[in-house]
């Protein structure tokens, strides 16, 4: 079946235009035309008069575990430990898988149309994919790239939780030859620690990877035919990462001159994720349910992050974003506030951020010539919302139509945390 969005501006970031008035054919999950209102016809027509047509968002950072909404099992201690004992029980396990389901169903209804799962439990991320990928399913239409569980050492960032650890690089290699058998499509590892478990004001990106161990998964991955993506908030661990062979450099912190130059000669890229760091550095963590030491990190983690993030674009590396999902006041839904932050934090435009959330982070993933942008040929990836999100980012909070992989959503609900979005939308005013 085919189908006809007419009457439609539609949004081209990397320009910073809108054409308005025009027809968007969709056929068999492609883009077939797009051209001037009156030229088209359709199996279905849907008219989106006055709305705007931008390209699904890409988030390049995300788990699917969690909601955002704020808990003391995300600090640790037994409330964690209780919680990770009930997930590794046949029940655990049911709710674990329903949990992702809904939270990638709500990533879809806010307009999310590739998401990149950089580290989940049980492989709960690769099985919801298997599903997704054969149509079936309350997220059928999202395209996924997943990792499954992270991989670390002893003590680093997400063990016991969503990392599983080796000790030795025979045992770091054994855990990427399990990831890619069990339908992993990229490694994450957790060079550095976090926010999370730092103990320290000022310590939130402490070494736990030596270069040994990095270059050992690296190695292996891309034998394997798998890039590597790399948790890192501070400079050692950015300089062990670029060194040991990592291609993504996720989060970020300010970098040398040789890491830049290592990272840069295979065609690296840097991913950021303001959406937990801003909110936590600026938020009491009364309201966060962090401690006190985790929202002075989070300014140190948001400080590094724009820092490199800088220096990346200035030595011509690919910038993308992403949320973080699952983290405190990271919810499910609220991508579209990362482009927001993003364009704050470093200063771009509107269209720039748009861009780099839609094309730029397509780019990344090695998927712009299937999706990224509104071209004929690609993937119907669309969100149609009434505002202009060149003129305003936040018109990307409030999409009334999705469209992913030709699935066409006509009226997307999402499940929302009432809470944290006044939370959010009061720190939303702030930055104006």
């Amino acid at each position: 079946m085919t189908v006809l969005f007419k009457n439609a501006n539609v949004v081209d970031a990397e320009k910073g235009t809108i054409t308005p008035n025009a027809e968007i054919l969709v056929e068999d999950g492609k883009i077939k035309k797009i051209s001037s209102a009156g030229k088209l016809s359709a199996d279905k027509v849907v008219d989106v008069k006055g709305m705007y047509a931008s390209p699904g968002l890409i988030n390049l950072h995300a788990h699917l575990f969690g909601t955002g909404k704020p808990s003391k099992a995300l600090g640790g201690g037994k409330a964690q430990q209780r919680l990770i004992k009930l997930i590794h029980t046949p029940l655990g396990r049911k709710v674990l898988s329903l949990i992702v389901r809904k939270n990638a169903e709500n990533e879809l209804m806010s307009g999310v149309t590739t998401i990149r799962c950089v580290g989940d439990f049980l492989g709960s991320d690769i099985e919801l994919k298997k599903k997704t990928e054969a149509g079936k399913g309350i997220a059928r239409g999202l395209r996924m790239f997943v990792s499954g569980h992270a991989i670390t050492v002893p003590g680093g960032h997400g063990a016991g939780t969503f990392a599983l650890t080796g000790s030795t690089p025979r045992e770091l290699e054994k855990l990427v030859d399990d990831a890619v058998a069990a339908g992993a499509d990229f490694i994450k590892i957790c060079i550095t620690g976090g926010v999370m478990d730092a103990k320290k004001r000022g310590e939130p990106g402490e070494v736990k990877m030596n270069t040994e161990e990095v270059r050992a998964v690296c190695d292996r991955a891309h034998a394997l035919g798998k890039k590597v993506a790399a948790h890192v908030q501070s400079t050692l661990g950015a300089e062990i990462a670029a060194k040991g062979g990592v291609d993504t450099i996720e989060h970020g912190a300010k970098m040398t001159e040789e890491s830049l130059a290592a990272l840069r000669a295979r065609g690296g890229a840097v991913v950021v994720t303001y959406t937990p760091a801003l909110p936590l550095a600026t938020m009491d963590p009364e309201v966060t349910k962090l401690p006190e030491v985790a929202r002075f990190n989070s300014g140190v983690v948001m400080d590094g992050m724009t820092a490199g993030a800088k220096q990346a674009a200035e030595h011509g590396l690919n910038v993308g974003m992403g949320t973080d999902a699952s983290c405190p006041f990271c919810t499910q839904y609220n991508t579209w506030r990362e482009a927001v932050y993003f364009s704050h934090a470093l200063g771009v435009s509107a269209a720039k951020a748009l861009y780099t959330i839609t094309m730029g982070n397509a780019r990344i993933l090695g998927i712009d010539s299937e999706t990224g942008s509104l071209s004929e040929g690609k993937s119907a990836d669309i969100i149609f919302t009434e505002g202009d999100p060149l003129r305003d980012l936040r018109a990307l909070g409030s999409v009334k139509i999705v469209v992913a992989s030709g699935r066409v959503i006509t009226r997307p609900k999402i499940k929302r945390i009432k809470a944290v979005d006044e939370a959010l939308d009061k720190l939303m005013e702030e930055l104006k």
